[in-house]
């Protein structure tokens, strides 16, 4: 088994440690709150409308479809078309659980065409309304890629687990909402002489309500391997989307987003299209 280098390992054992400490400290109040409802007015104030690319820092109770599809043009170019379905339980204004089950289709290159199930991901948030009367939320968790794939596909893993702590943010002021996640992942179950791999990645959305039934916003993911056989490589991709709730209630949304590669991934382009149903 491959071993990490001590100044990246100590960065990601940090960050897990604090994501965790986070949740951790954060369960005792999301109990409290579940018995407690004066503080619903702040949670109602710090709701905030989920982006599309981005994940939403509020836990949620929800039920979210995705398609995702990526295209690489030149020689080799990747066509591959992603079918995600996730359940997000909230069991307070504090902290919720998700799962996101994918299924994968590649159909470019020729060589390459499989389709699957791909990692199936569970992801626990925690959040904090410490700061609510200033519009601004904190909080974060811990997400888990569980090895539901297949190494002779490329499609996922069959063995390898990722760990990814999460730190988040979110600001919301009359109109508009903004929302940054920070992300540090690292794979685990490594068989011998496979290289670590470690990734740092940062999510930004900003989002403006056009009207009561229409949300535009523009996104930024970047993510840079820090450890790994594509150490040193970083993906950039600009995504700007809208939203439409088609009914007064607000329960249904419906979503899309161009997303365009810059810098070295300058050459992919995705579209993805989700619906979410709140309860």
């Amino acid at each position: 088994m491959s071993i990490p280098t001590p100044v990246n390992s100590g960065l990601f054992a940090a960050c897990s440690r604090l994501c965790l400490v986070l949740v951790v400290s954060l369960t005792p109040c999301a109990a409290l709150g579940a018995q407690e409802h004066h503080d619903d007015h702040d949670h109602d104030h710090l709701h905030f409308s989920h982006p599309v690319v981005t994940e939403s820092p509020s836990p949620d109770t929800k039920l979210r479809f995705d398609y995702l599809g990526t295209r690489t043009s030149g020689l080799g170019g990747i066509h591959e078309s992603i079918f995600r379905v996730e359940g997000e339980y909230g069991f307070n204004d504090n902290l919720s659980l998700a799962i996101v089950t994918p299924f994968v289709s590649r159909t470019a290159p020729q060589s390459e065409r499989e389709s699957g199930l791909g990692d199936i991901e569970l992801s626990l948030k925690a959040a904090s309304l410490a700061f609510g009367e200033l519009g601004l939320l904190i909080g974060g968790g811990l997400a888990a890629a569980l090895p539901t794939g297949s190494d002779a596909k490329g499609i996922g893993s069959s063995h390898l687990v990722e760990l990814a702590p999460f730190l988040d943010a979110g600001y919301k002021l009359e109109r508009v909402e903004l929302v940054g996640f920070a992300t540090l992942s690292s794979t685990v179950n490594r068989r011998t002489g496979e290289a670590a791999e470690r990734e740092l990645a940062f999510d930004v959305s900003a989002l403006t309500r056009v009207s009561s039934r229409i949300e535009g916003m523009i996104e930024l993911t970047s993510a840079r391997a820090l450890v790994g056989t594509e150490s040193g490589s970083q993906r950039t991709f600009l995504a700007p989307g809208l939203k439409i709730y088609p009914f007064p209630s607000r329960k249904l949304m419906l979503g899309a987003s161009a997303e365009f590669g810059v810098g070295a991934v300058k050459t992919t382009r995705a579209l993805l299209v989700s619906a979410f149903y709140h309860f």
